[in-house]
């Protein structure tokens, strides 16, 4: 049992993390080196639109009211039609003036005679910006010394940090006073929208982690093995009577949208009759862990089977992705050459074009985006549909009378993970030309579609 528990501590240390994977690059920031703290947070603010792709990001700079309105106002997507608030230290010509508005009349900035847009931001002041931005709620469990009950951003400072967008510094203090980087907003900011972010989502406490503290038993009890998980009967454990228990492994999967899976290998011998859940002899089980509050967490489900399978897995993997990218182009070029199967071969001409009908399979609109939905984005899907010219003629689907292919050995092909959050992932992809030497580099984009998975956004060359 020693060997379990010294092995669960080793797993807790080097667990698979969501974003472990190397990034190029930074956007195309000249100041953001690929080994800076906040590259991850700070290219998922330019892939959001929420801050402008150019040549340098000044991290180390303080940021300021004004530009912590427009990243707020752009990541809630606020809109005002005010015209009665006024600054006498913001002009209409004011480069973020519109976003001031929105932020000021949202309730997030005080609508006062001034606005002071250039004023540097400190801990306390981010603090009541973001709790007011995304309404976080407080659960009263941590408090810091440099911050009594009585200072006015208590309840905001206290707020942040249970949300765990910003910790404390030495010693119990939060430092109040202390400026924000454009780095650290960043990186805040990034927490706020997305949980991926959240330093909690990246290492649970081996305390604290529900399916540790469900297995301790065991460990603590060796004797009272029997009652391990009957007395877990919510898990779907109900009726189940164990003899013997050994647990071989304990791997954090991977994590998605701030849900955390993870693979329990172990062996049983039970007394007593089999369950849906566990078998007499080797199992593997999967346990999805969330987060109920500060330091608390819930087994949500388990399962024989990965949670998140195939398209949508939070192990979403280099060859599954290499995969998508050849089936897409497989699809592209089907859809290009009319579709396989039943035709109708007669052509027709429209707006001096020729066109020829598509194959029965793919014969009305929405055959052909269902057909490509299955690899494509929607939006991708639509942009295809545009490109190729398609028409409805006589009840029939129809495109210009063309046809094309493409030499690109996919066989051969290799991907590199560049850039990866929740919802985008980018690649470098080299596929060589037939059987020449010849290298196509080009790069591609997935985005996580809901309700069906990772789907092809771009692909292009170099």
């Amino acid at each position: 049992m020693n060997k379990f528990k010294k092995y669960l501590v080793a797993t807790s240390l080097t667990s698979v993390l969501l974003f472990s994977g190397s990034i190029a690059s930074a956007a195309s920031f000249k100041d953001i080196s690929d080994n800076n703290w906040a590259k991850d947070e700070i290219e998922f603010l330019v892939e959001q639109d929420l801050i402008a792709d150019i040549n340098n990001f000044y991290p180390n700079k303080f940021i300021t009211k004004a530009q912590a309105a427009v990243i707020v106002a752009k990541a809630l997507k606020l809109n005002s039609n005010n015209t009665k608030l006024n600054f006498k230290d913001v002009s209409k010509n004011h480069d973020a003036y519109q976003e001031i508005l929105a932020a000021v009349d949202a309730g997030i900035f005080p609508n006062d005679k001034n606005f002071y847009p250039n004023k540097t931001l400190a801990r306390k002041d981010v603090a009541e910006i973001l709790v007011k931005a995304f309404k976080l709620q407080d659960n009263g469990n941590l408090e810091f010394k440099d911050v009594p009950k009585s200072s006015k951003w208590h309840d905001a400072v206290t707020t942040l940090a249970e949300n765990d967008i910003v910790s404390g510094e030495t010693e119990g203090t939060f430092k109040p006073y202390k400026k924000v980087t454009r780095a650290e907003f960043a990186v805040f900011i990034a927490r706020a929208i997305n949980s991926d972010f959240l330093p909690t989502q990246y290492n649970i406490p081996m305390n604290m982690n529900p399916v540790v503290k469900l297995f301790d038993l065991v460990i603590k009890n060796p004797d009272n093995i029997n009652s391990l998980f009957t007395s877990n009967e919510d898990y779907g454990f109900k009726n189940v009577k164990v003899k013997n228990l050994e647990v071989h492994e304990l791997t954090e999967l991977g994590r998605l949208q701030g849900v955390t899976e993870f693979s329990v290998k172990l062996t049983v011998e039970l007394n007593g009759k089999e369950s849906d859940l566990l078998k007499n002899g080797y199992n593997q089980l999967y346990f999805l862990v969330v987060k109920e509050g500060y330091m608390d967490y819930k087994i949500q489900s388990v399962n024989v089977k990965p949670h998140h399978q195939g398209d949508d897995s939070i192990s979403f993997t280099d060859q599954e992705a290499l995969s998508l990218f050849h089936e897409s182009q497989k699809a592209y070029w089907t859809v290009v050459r009319g579709g396989d199967g039943l035709r109708d071969e007669t052509t027709f001409i429209e707006n001096k074009t020729e066109y020829r009908y598509m194959a029965e399979s793919l014969g009305t609109k929405e055959k052909l985006e269902s057909f490509l939905g299955t690899t494509y984005t929607p939006g991708k899907v639509a942009s295809i549909y545009k490109q190729l010219r398609f028409i409805t003629h006589n009840g029939k689907l129809a495109q210009p009378n063309a046809d094309g292919g493409s030499i690109l050995n996919w066989e051969k092909a290799t991907i590199k993970l560049s850039t990866t959050s929740a919802t985008v992932k980018k690649y470098e992809l080299k596929v060589p030309l037939g059987d020449t030497k010849e290298i196509d580099t080009m790069v591609g984009e997935l985005r996580y579609v809901p309700g069906q998975g990772w789907r092809v956004q771009e692909l292009a060359s170099k």
